[in-house]
């Protein structure tokens, strides 16, 4: 079994090729208007992404993500922040995945229950909003 990311929402798959596929806009801005694709690697911690060469991205901006299927927010409800999706591992095992909607920022959460698993030099930044155990 491979690993799998989905919509925490409508379920919907989000890996396609070796790529995490969701949607963004800038924070404040519409997703039908000024939205883009982007592409995620699904290694956790590998924080490579790709989008169109007309998209500027700009570092140290909020971003929104959306599932790219049902067009839900994906938010995180640990912090304003953070993005989450559903996670499943190579052994089938549930989990949340929490990663930064801030460009540039390097910070991923793998949850299950109270358990957590930090990835990325800025994950300590959040880690007293989770009220979880640091795993890693």
């Amino acid at each position: 079994m491979n690993n799998t990311y989905s919509c925490p929402n409508c379920k919907g798959f989000l890996l396609i090729e070796n790529r995490l596929i969701l949607t963004a806009c800038k924070e404040g801005e519409q997703l039908n208007e000024k939205g883009f694709v982007l592409l995620m690697y699904p290694e956790i911690g590998n924080y490579e992404t790709k989008y169109h060469e007309k998209v500027e991205v700009t570092e140290g901006e909020k971003y929104q993500f959306y599932c790219p299927i049902c067009h839900h927010k994906l938010h995180s409800d640990i912090n304003d922040n953070l993005v989450m999706v559903n996670y499943n591992d190579q052994k089938g095992k549930a989990f949340e995945l929490h990663f930064s909607r801030i460009a540039g920022q390097k910070s991923t959460y793998k949850i299950m229950g109270r358990s957590v698993e930090t990835f990325g030099i800025d994950a300590p930044h959040y880690l007293d909003f989770m009220h979880l155990m640091d795993m890693s």
